[in-house]
């Protein structure tokens, strides 16, 4: 048993060690997290395969105590710590994905954790709301960040997700800090109809509605990744559709509808791409009764709720963006104008929401 356990411990520290550095290897951690999925399930546990801190500094695996003198242990040990986990439950049926972005979750320097569908955690304390996300920079500094992720997406194939998790985490707490969004929008306005700047908007506006619907931090960083990264199909886009200053031609809006499809595709293709993120940047321009584009032949399902969140929020920062041939709409009519199509474009329960957060 124990044997088993530093294995498992040896391939967690492994995949986490990765994660860090700056030549991220997938293949290096697939095969790490399908070997303790192996371990794991070669030793047939019922129910539960247990990992606990107890109160005087040990760590038990399914009850057996760890000699804290193997290294990969003690670091495996020390980040729970560090993290403030005491439990970790791996129930049966746990995927490959699922441990992996837990690892993942572990091994950065965040306070947050995603929720998992086989994996629980149990933590010591709980870290004050804005000491989870800590701001180190000020949102300039956080556009230049998205400006370059979106680089390298789209001209690379490549994303940082080490990156990605501090800009949202620095987004979320920027949420928090600004007492007014508005006005914090207004120092971005000659910007505005950049496509980094309208994402980190959405994003910041997507997380606003998820801090009034008393969210918890996993879905509500969820939210903010989903957000920041649902317009990267425009980079596919050809330029003289992005920067042209009348209104598109039929023809050219055609190709312009294939923005959602061509990002869901373009985020599949990366590694370590939460699935969220993908399914939002697809579903962004549907509809709540089902309309909207990419069309769908067969009858389609509701919006992913984070989708429809986002919807809202796109739409508020297109409407309030001054283009060339639209002058831009000011809060009260573009909130009017939410309402009005609350039901039909937008889930109605979701847009008083964004209207009282307002």
């Amino acid at each position: 048993m124990i044997e088993e356990a530093v294995k498992i411990v040896s391939c967690f520290v492994s995949c986490m060690s990765n994660f860090r550095s700056n030549r991220s290897d997938p293949h290096f951690v697939s095969r790490h997290v399908e070997e303790a999925l192996d371990i794991i399930n070669s030793m047939h546990i019922e129910h539960f395969f247990t990992i606990t801190i107890t109160d005087d500094n040990s760590m038990l695996i399914n009850g057996v105590r760890m000699s804290l003198d193997v290294p990969e242990t003690k670091k495996f040990f020390l980040k729970l710590q560090h993290k403030g986990v005491i439990t970790i439950l791996l129930s049966k049926g746990v995927r490959a994905k699922e441990l992996q972005r837990f690892l993942f979750d572990l091994a950065s320097s965040g306070g947050f954790f995603h929720s998992y569908v086989h994996i629980a955690l149990e933590r010591s304390k709980q870290l004050p709301r804005i000491e989870m996300f800590p701001t180190g920079h000020g949102l300039k500094d956080e556009l230049i960040q998205i400006k370059r992720i979106f680089r390298d997406i789209s001209a690379k194939g490549r994303i940082d997700m080490i990156t990605v998790d501090a800009v949202v985490g620095s987004l979320i707490a920027n949420v928090r800090k600004e007492g007014n969004l508005l006005s914090l929008f207004e120092t971005l306005k000659e910007d505005s109809n950049d496509l980094y700047v309208h994402s980190a908007k959405v994003a910041m506006l997507s997380i606003l509605q998820g801090e009034h619907l008393n969210l918890g931090n996993a879905l509500l960083f969820d939210i903010g990744l989903a957000a920041l990264l649902h317009d990267i199909g425009k980079t596919l886009m050809p330029n003289k559709l992005l920067d042209k200053q009348n209104s598109l031609s039929e023809a050219e809006w055609t190709v312009m509808k294939n923005h959602p499809a061509y990002g869901a595709a373009l985020l599949a293709s990366l590694n370590k791409v939460p699935e969220i993120a993908i399914t939002v940047a697809y579903e962004h321009h549907r509809k709540y009764d089902g309309t909207g584009y990419p069309e769908i032949r067969k009858r389609p399902g509701k919006q992913h709720i984070i989708s429809q969140i986002v919807a809202i929020s796109d739409f508020y920062c297109a409407m309030s963006d001054d283009l060339p041939h639209r002058k831009t709409l000011n809060n009260t009519s573009i909130l009017g104008l939410l309402i009005e199509t609350a039901g039909s474009e937008f889930n109605p329960l979701l847009v008083n929401n964004f209207v009282q957060a307002m």
